[in-house]
């Protein structure tokens, strides 16, 4: 018996030290994009970063893209753990569509390198190079959003606030997302040409409120703004990956 659970204990072991060293990868990789840029870093940078062989590298990703989308998911990872914490939060419909969205923006105006990568995952071909077991899970995670969006939408129609059906629902959201990500890109810093007025959180607020009262939904409540604020203060920012165990695997 001391045989089997000494085999047991060694095969957990490995098991601990090979996410250990994925998270520590991960970690060298966001690093060097940071330093190199999110399409110009190099296996063999982040091979020397993480202190490893590229060999090891290719060991844990079947590519520098597969690595891309591990990043990506450690992101949407801490994006999924806020939508369930913003469902727990005492919001009307609107408040929670504009936290959301809101929310979003900042997420991605946290880490503009680890943006740049998430929207080259999720928007071009490159997410079709990760691992098959990734691409599944990214794919599940990217539509998470909308699917949240959607939800609210519909408890809106239940509670009847709101007169859509399920296309005019898709459509708004199609437009909430376009909306946001046009804040997003117009206010980076990686843009040519960047106008910092739409980095204000108050302006996307004031926008997407706006689409959302344009089709019928109203705030529901007189102090919409502050309380939009207050749940804003609940959402953390993003920890590095090497803290995330587990949310890449």
């Amino acid at each position: 018996m001391d045989g089997i659970q000494t085999l047991r204990d060694n095969k957990m072991n490995k098991s601990e030290l090979f996410k250990a060293r994925e998270q520590r990868i991960l970690s060298a990789a966001l690093t060097t994009a940071r330093s190199k840029g999110a399409l110009d870093f190099r296996m063999a940078d982040v091979a020397r970063a993480a202190e490893c062989s590229v060999g090891t590298l290719y060991g844990h990703f079947l590519s520098k893209e597969d690595m891309m989308a591990a990043l990506v998911q450690v992101s949407l990872h801490h994006r999924h753990q806020w939508i369930a914490r913003l469902n727990e939060l005492d919001l009307t419909p609107m408040e929670r569509f504009v936290v959301l969205m809101v929310s979003e923006r900042i997420r991605l105006s946290q880490d503009e390198v680890l943006a740049q990568l998430e929207l080259l995952v999720s928007h071009t071909e490159l997410w079709r190079r990760a691992a098959d077991q990734r691409q599944l899970a990214l794919k599940g995670m990217v539509d998470e959003l909308v699917k949240a969006l959607e939800a609210i939408l519909q408890d809106a129609r239940q509670q009847g606030l709101l007169a859509l059906n399920d296309g005019e629902s898709a459509a708004l959201v199609a437009r909430a997302r376009a909306l946001m990500l046009g804040f997003q890109l117009q206010s980076s810093r990686q843009t040519l040409a960047p106008t910092p007025e739409l980095a204000e959180i108050p302006v996307l607020m004031e926008a997407i409120a706006g689409l959302l009262t344009s089709v019928g939904l109203s705030e529901g409540h007189p102090d919409w703004r502050n309380r939009c604020v207050r749940a804003l203060e609940h959402w953390q920012p993003q920890p590095e990956p090497e803290t995330l165990e587990g949310s890449a695997a």
